[in-house]
């Protein structure tokens, strides 16, 4: 059984629900889709030191989002995996309404019991 959002896959729906988060300023629902393991989630300090450095990423990437006209559509590629499946590689296009020059990422994502989760 594979489960989906609309056309896409779960771990495309997360790629997607990441960058439109990031673009829109939404750093709590980004944060929140940033897989920390148990060892990097008890090592002092290093949490809130990466939280800060997302926060000031996101509100860059909005900036550039409001400059260019906010976010005319966001395209995900297909995934490329690992042998196991438990990694994936997503290209992401963000096509700008007031740019001709698309923005590509690529996001790593790692499959979680909580599901797809970026892996940074």
């Amino acid at each position: 059984l594979v489960l989906s959002l609309g056309y896409l896959h779960l771990h495309q729906a997360a790629a997607k629900k990441y960058t439109e988060a990031v673009y829109a300023g939404d750093s709590e629902t980004a944060i929140s889709m940033i897989y920390l393991s148990e060892q990097d989630k008890k090592e002092a300090g290093l949490p809130k030191m990466l939280s800060g450095k997302i926060k000031a990423e996101i509100a860059h990437r909005k900036e550039f989002a409001v400059k260019n006209g906010g976010i005319k559509e966001i395209s995900v590629g297909e995934p490329k995996y690992d042998n196991d499946k438990k990694f994936a590689d997503v290209s992401v296009t963000v096509t700008f309404k007031k740019s001709e020059k698309p923005k590509e990422e690529h996001i790593r994502l790692i499959k979680t019991d909580d599901g797809w989760k970026l892996k940074i």
